[in-house]
């Protein structure tokens, strides 16, 4: 029997601060009708990266099923809106409405509260490590074996 103490394992300590955070972040987020799962939708619709379902699927590494019904809850709430490519028209384009792009900022503001709460006592210094490690141990997780 392994008698390792959780609590000293780096993959365990990080699920347990990801849940807390998401879980924070989603109470604030629901007055705003966006949840943590919608967030890196806005961002690239934000950002221009992606402009149909399939696009924002294939950039978020999602299956198109799961995408599908964010940007339904995203439409529901008007967040989105979707309308039919003037050169594809099975196509649809999805953009971001009025209250769509009044909500980011609202929403990133709410993020980067949460992230000051969990890294409160921390140096500079010490995020920037703290961001290099995860950064580095996500593309360790993703290279093919």
């Amino acid at each position: 029997m392994n008698d390792v103490d959780l609590y000293q394992v780096p993959s365990f300590l990080i699920k347990r601060v990801s849940q807390e955070l998401i879980r924070q972040a989603e109470i604030r987020l629901r007055p705003l009708a966006i949840g943590m799962a919608s967030m890196p939708v806005l961002g690239a619709l934000q950002r221009g990266e992606a402009r149909t379902q399939a696009e924002l699927a294939r950039l978020l590494q999602v299956e198109q099923p799961s995408m599908a019904q964010t940007l339904a809850r995203l439409e529901r709430d008007g967040l989105i809106q979707r309308r039919p490519d003037p050169e594809h028209k099975r196509i649809q384009i999805v953009e971001l409405t009025e209250l769509g792009l009044a909500r980011i900022p609202q929403a990133k503001d709410i993020l980067c509260d949460g992230n000051d709460k969990a890294l409160l006592g921390f140096s500079a210094d010490e995020v920037a490590l703290f961001v290099d490690f995860l950064q580095r141990a996500n593309a360790n997780l993703r290279k093919e074996d």
